[in-house]
């Protein structure tokens, strides 16, 4: 602990009030907090935090560097592995998007086709952002947590990060990339995966391809897609899965077996993991 902290509680030993928490998935969750007249640090451990002041804040400031004030409609990113130093004034209430590194640089490829080796988060506080927020206000804090489908959230919970991705000075980008796969050995790599992703696929086909070895191939691959291997197949199998429910009248068994899946529960237990709801809930969303 360094001497700034013997001043500063942490924020999770702080006297904050948690209104409201829910988690999509692993990778997605949110918070609802209030607090005030506190000295506290911040620091992230797991994943990246971006916090919008809903009320209060015009006296809480940083005091690790120099800062302005909150407001209500002002952000900050709190990248992973960040700390910050923080005097708080007047009660305040403020709402977290807590998001995975992985998670994100996976949405940069998968919408903007960005390379996930070359996204890096910057640290920033209380900037102004007037479409993040009203996303934020409209589709998450005007919204009962616990009353709304998982995967309308979920895609809420999307859509602002992605606005963030798009935004000019929210997110930056390195052009020095070292390791991962070349984009041709990648792209013969993902089309064999989408091609065969209805059976078992060995992880030796997958490193002849790129002509490496199993241990390199993997390590190469997940600088590359930001996921391993196996996840990468279950994303895509899923994927299909959805597809199928939307699409065909097949049993969930039918399309458990014809997506790759040993059987329904297999199925089931990835497909809840990666959208938050069980196939048979999408299924019935697709319906209705």
């Amino acid at each position: 602990m360094n001497k700034n902290q013997n001043t500063h509680v942490s924020f999770n030993e702080s006297h904050k009030l948690c209104f409201r928490r829910h988690t999509l998935t692993e990778k997605l969750s949110w918070a609802h907090y209030q607090n005030s007249q506190e000295r506290l640090f911040y620091a992230n451990d797991q994943q990246h935090t971006l916090s919008m002041y809903l009320s209060g804040g015009y006296e809480t400031h940083r005091t690790d560097i120099q800062s302005d004030f909150g407001a209500p409609g002002r952000f900050c990113l709190m990248p992973k592995g960040s700390e910050s130093h923080w005097q708080l004034g007047t009660p305040q209430q403020f709402m977290h998007l807590y998001f995975d590194d992985h998670y994100l640089k996976q949405l940069a490829l998968n919408v903007f086709d960005i390379d996930p080796r070359t996204l890096i988060l910057p640290e920033l506080t209380f900037f102004k952002h007037p479409g993040l927020e009203s996303l934020f206000r409209n589709n998450m804090v005007d919204t009962n947590w616990q009353n709304e489908s998982p995967l309308t959230l979920k895609q809420a919970t999307d859509t602002i990060l992605i606005s963030m991705l798009h935004s000019s000075g929210i997110t930056k980008t390195v052009n020095t990339l070292t390791g991962g796969l070349s984009p041709r050995i990648a792209g013969m790599v993902r089309e064999f995966i989408h091609a065969h992703f209805h059976r078992q696929i060995y992880l030796s086909e997958l490193a002849n391809i790129a002509k490496l070895s199993e241990y390199h191939f993997c390590r190469m691959f997940k600088e590359s897609f930001a996921r391993t291997p196996q996840e990468y197949l279950t994303y895509i199998r899923i994927e299909q899965v959805k597809y199928s429910l939307s699409h065909s009248s097949h049993s969930l068994t039918e399309i458990a077996l014809a997506c790759g899946f040993s059987n329904q529960s297999h199925m089931g237990r990835y497909f809840k993991k990666q959208t938050g709801i069980t196939p048979k809930a999408f299924q019935k969303m697709q319906l209705s």
